[in-house]
């Protein structure tokens, strides 16, 4: 080799080595060693002194990845596993070597793969394990390497399905049973089995109330919200053009409101809306019976038009009906107010 090209390149490494300090180097020399942890330790003193290399990011993410990966051998669902993935999240923008960023989420969508799919899984552990795959999709989607990580999604959805829906649909109780369906429709809102059990669990239950679930939003979820408007439809006909019934409604809102029916709206599964006739109908009210001296408070069924006053945890009802066009097709009815929101799901 010339012995100027010689001297220049030697001159260049020696340049890279001297841009990296002391405690970059002692973390390189912890990586290469699998001492993850020292390694990382060296890489945050070497990041408080303010002069880091080029390659410093790749390095302390590699660093953090392999600590998680290393942790969740030992303990799947120790804390510790998130406390590395939240700090090479902090860093992902100065990360340059794409590969660090697709191993960051691969690693991250197998550690959430084995939280949630393990038998006996608790249903928010489960939960937390999908949403880390997720996050892992969000990564993988800046380098385009999404492809892995949906692939590792379905393996984790279908072995949830697998391990659960059978109990589910099994259930005697239909309300129980639904609710076990939108569990898992939560984490595989694409499988077609719980698609499938969902449809027909929701047939089954139109003239149920299904009073479950914990907070209310403005955005609900599929799993009813008990904190809100319950409905439900012990009477339904439904055609080509047009759904007729009784429709019922209990309250939990903690507040009292008007009823008005004619406000329900029927929104088709695309996403159409048609808002609802209101016949005859009652709404429960407290009232004082009995001779004088012996008067005592009654729930009764006040009749009414569609409209009256709802107490909170009273019910009202009404006749319904809807008129829409060939090929829509009825999704949920909905209710809302400034109060709260309910939506009763049909099925098809």
């Amino acid at each position: 080799m010339n012995k100027f090209l010689l001297t220049t390149a030697v001159a260049a490494v020696l340049a890279l080595t001297a841009c990296k300090g002391t405690n970059e180097k002692r973390g390189d020399e912890h990586l290469e060693k699998g001492q993850y942890r020292n390694a990382i330790n060296s890489y945050l003193n070497a990041k408080k002194a303010g002069s880091v290399s080029d390659e410093f990011y790749d390095n302390f993410a590699t660093a953090l990845i392999r600590a998680a990966e290393t942790e969740a051998k030992k303990n799947v669902n120790s804390d510790m596993i998130s406390g590395y993935f939240e700090k090479v999240n902090q860093i992902k923008d100065s990360i340059k070597n794409e590969e660090v960023i697709k191993d960051y989420a691969r690693t991250v969508a197998t550690i959430g793969k084995s939280q949630a799919i393990p038998e006996g899984t608790d249903f928010a552990t489960m939960v937390n394990g999908f949403a880390a795959i997720d996050s892992a999709m969000s990564a993988a989607k800046r380098v385009g390497a999404e492809a892995e990580i949906k692939a590792i999604r379905l393996e984790a959805e279908k072995a949830v399905v697998a391990a659960n829906l059978s109990e589910a649909v099994g259930e005697e109780d239909p309300v129980v049973s639904e609710y076990m369906i939108l569990k898992l429709a939560e984490v595989a809102p694409e499988n077609a089995d719980v698609k499938a059990a969902l449809n027909k669990s929701r047939k089954g239950t139109r003239g149920y109330f299904l009073i479950f679930g914990e907070n209310i939003g403005e955005k609900p979820s599929g799993r009813i919200d008990k904190w809100g408007y319950v409905m439900a439809m012990p009477t339904i006909k439904m055609s080509a053009t047009g759904l007729s019934g009784e429709l019922q409604v209990w309250a939990s809102t903690g507040n009292n409101t008007e009823w008005d029916a004619n406000k329900l709206k029927l929104v088709s599964t695309d996403g159409q809306e048609v808002l609802a006739k209101a016949g005859s109908g009652w709404c429960e009210a407290e009232v004082v019976v009995g001779k004088k001296g012996q008067e005592r408070v009654e729930k009764k069924q006040q009749k009414n038009k569609g409209k009256g006053k709802l107490l909170n945890e009273f019910q009202c009802s009404a006749s319904i009906s809807f008129t829409f066009a060939k090929g829509f097709v009825p999704d949920y009815i909905e209710y809302k107010d400034e109060y709260g929101i309910g939506r009763k799901f049909l099925g098809q």
